[in-house]
């Protein structure tokens, strides 16, 4: 073999083993580098808690919004009850006095079936208080008022006509029916009920249904001849003449009678309409909602300021 052949083959085998070489040297860092990058990759278990701190579960969120949340002040109601008794006619032919009341605020047929049984109602607006209230003041009245205060209040009672030694009612129930009944010893009041209204933000939801609370007796045999009789007190709730009417917090509802309480067997003449002795009388009611927070005192209820000291 010539030395130029050796030459050759002793060059080419340096250069395969030098290849050789760096394929492994680059695969070794190819493996390297892998094995770093899953060292440092999050094993599945890692990448699940990580997962769940970007996108908490609902009832995580829920609980962390429960503990981190600001406690809600509860709201309450105050609700004024004021009783006018005014002259006969004052209010129930005022054509200027309703005219500012919104009637349409009550659902249709109840407010058709009250006034059709001898009771007109409406909403008005704080705003026009003071005209009304200078409409009333043309006539002569007398005020009485009556508050009620809680989230959800049940069976407050306003006092319309007591001691009524006798009395007939005729009224129409909600099916259309003319219902009659004869009532002794009785007395005639306003139930009254309220909480918030579901889904209606600052408007306070009213119930209002007739109550007639009658004195009976009843006869109890004690031996074999005689009896005894004991009185027992008989409330009875008109239900199908129940008012239920949702008032904005700048509102306020009114009930009073209407033109058909002229008939004397009128659920409005035995309530609202009262035969005085030298006149008859009236009584318009108005409901006024006042909201405060749990801990303050409502805004009518506020002390006056105190007056100042004077100098020595």
């Amino acid at each position: 073999m010539s030395t130029h052949h050796r030459s050759w083959r002793l060059i080419t085998g340096f250069a395969f083993v030098a290849a050789a070489c760096g394929f492994a040297l680059v695969g070794c860092a190819e493996t390297k580098q892998q094995a770093a990058a899953d060292a440092a990759a999050p094993d599945p278990q890692h990448k699940q808690a990580f997962r769940a701190q970007l996108f908490p579960s609902n009832v995580k969120t829920i609980q962390t919004e429960q503990v981190d949340a600001t406690p809600a002040v509860p709201i309450l109601v105050q609700i004024n009850t004021y009783k006018i008794t005014l002259p006969v006619g004052a209010v129930s032919r005022s054509a200027e006095f309703w005219k500012r009341v919104n009637e349409k605020a009550v659902d249709v047929a109840t407010y058709e079936l009250l006034y059709k049984n001898g009771v007109r109602v409406g909403i008005g607006s704080s705003s026009d208080w003071d005209y009304l209230k200078s409409v009333l003041d043309q006539n002569p009245a007398l005020t009485q008022r009556t508050t009620a205060t809680g989230t959800d209040v049940k069976d407050f009672d306003t006092e319309l006509k007591l001691k009524v030694p006798y009395q007939d009612l005729f009224y129409y129930d909600a099916g259309g029916d003319l219902v009659g009944r004869t009532h002794e010893r009785c007395d005639n009041l306003l139930r009254m009920a309220f909480q918030s209204a579901p889904r209606k933000p600052d408007t306070v939801r009213l119930t209002l249904c007739p109550v007639i609370r009658s004195l009976r007796e009843r006869i109890v045999p004690v031996g074999d001849i005689n009896t005894r009789s004991y009185p027992f007190i008989h409330p009875e709730q008109l239900y199908d003449l129940n008012l239920i009417v949702d008032i904005p917090f700048d509102g306020f509802l009114v009930v009073a009678p209407s033109p058909e309480a002229k008939w004397p067997t009128s659920l409005g003449s035995n309530f609202l309409v009262d035969d005085g002795s030298a006149e008859q009388k009236e009584t318009l009611l108005v409901f006024r909602p006042i909201p405060f927070r749990a801990g303050a005192a409502p805004a009518e209820a506020a002390p006056p300021p105190a007056p100042p000291t004077p100098n020595p």
